[in-house]
């Protein structure tokens, strides 16, 4: 009859068998050092393949995160230790914000230094600078472009308003023209800062691979107010197909602001096109055809002379008719809720006039 196992046998296999999973444990996960700022809510995962999540834990925008590991090289997850939560060390999603800079630690030290001569001192002003940080992708210390008036710096943009109807032909499927596309107001693909070069200002590199491949769904998603984001997915159909976290990573992330000050100031100046008779003329002209030149004569009539020098026409081609894709309005000023749309306008430098023109599409398949 075979004798049982001594305690030495026994240490021995169970030494083997550790041994043997130990590169299984090292591969699921490369050890790595640093701060993660979240950029949006995302859920903490136990596990990455079952996408488990004890107490829904999630990030919050803002806030600050050790790293302790990534899964791959190049990482889709980073390992983050989540203080108080069981098990406290999840995988994140690199889609959810980014590495900190020594900026944003710069900026992190500040707010924990004492006070001197007002009560609120350098305590506040750190903090300050830490949320626009992590908020908008920069060092607002270090730029000088933060905007504690309410206002955005002064530049050159570019505001892009398209015709939806002609956006939505020829793919109805997209979730955002299921409905035939909109014909009755201008709608909002975004506001460029000019040069167009200058885009995602401080973005993470993999925020910035992730936009360029078209992952917008996996980009994080901008911090705005209740009321801004349903005026948004009013005026930004594609806000469906996440347009907006794209025009705020690659062009909100260079205004000189947070996202709701970009955004809110972006609808503001599309109300002010849409209050005007160059909406007017555009819906009585649905099927028609609309010169270029009549949509400058159109704005020097809305917004003041000169005002129609500075919008370029761009058309496209649908089935053999050229139709208007949307216009591309160019500013220069200081922009704020309350600004003068054709004061921005005639200030900027002369833009192309674009295509001749093109038929106004109406809603529908045509």
């Amino acid at each position: 009859m075979p004798s049982c196992p001594t305690r030495a046998v026994m240490a021995a296999l169970a030494t083997l068998v550790l041994v043997g999973f130990a590169p299984i444990t090292a591969k699921a996960q490369t050890p790595m050092s640093g701060t993660f700022i979240a950029e949006a809510r995302c859920p903490a995962l136990q596990s990455i393949r079952r996408k488990s999540n004890p107490g829904t834990v999630t990030t919050e925008p803002g806030a600050s995160y050790e790293i302790v590991g990534r899964n791959t090289d190049p990482a889709t997850h980073y390992y983050l230790v989540f203080p108080g939560a069981e098990p406290e060390r999840r995988w994140i999603a690199v889609g959810c914000g980014r590495i900190a800079t020594p900026a944003d630690l710069s900026a992190e030290a500040k707010s924990q230094e004492p006070a001197s001569n007002d009560p609120r001192g350098s305590t506040a002003l750190g903090a300050a600078l830490a949320r626009a940080t992590a908020r908008t992708g920069r060092d607002p210390a270090q730029t000088g472009q933060a905007s504690d008036s309410g206002r955005s710096p002064q530049g050159r943009y570019v505001l892009a308003a398209s015709w939806h109807a002609a956006f939505c032909e020829g793919q109805p499927r997209r979730r955002e023209c299921r409905s035939g596309g909109k014909d009755e107001a201008f709608t909002l693909h975004g506001l460029w800062v000019e040069p167009r070069d200058r885009a995602y200002c401080g973005v993470a590199p993999e925020i910035q691979r992730a936009d360029e491949a078209g992952r917008w769904s996996d980009l994080p998603a901008p911090d705005l107010t209740p009321d801004t984001a349903r005026a948004l997915d009013a005026a930004m159909p594609g806000r469906m197909a996440a347009l907006d976290r794209h025009e705020w990573v690659k062009h909100g992330s260079c205004y000189g602001a947070d996202a709701e000050e970009y955004f809110r100031e972006s609808l503001a100046l599309l109300s002010a096109l849409n209050a005007s008779p160059v909406r007017d003329l555009f819906r009585d002209r649905r099927g028609k055809e609309l010169a270029s030149a009549q949509i400058r004569r159109a704005f020097d009539e809305a917004f003041g002379r000169g005002s129609g020098a500075r919008v370029l026409t761009d058309c496209k081609d649908d089935d053999g008719r050229r139709i208007i894709a949307e216009l591309r309005i160019h500013l220069e000023g200081t922009i704020a809720p309350d600004s003068d749309l054709g004061a921005l306008m005639r200030q900027a430098p002369k833009a192309a006039p674009g295509c001749r023109g093109g038929i106004v599409d109406p809603s529908g398949d045509q």
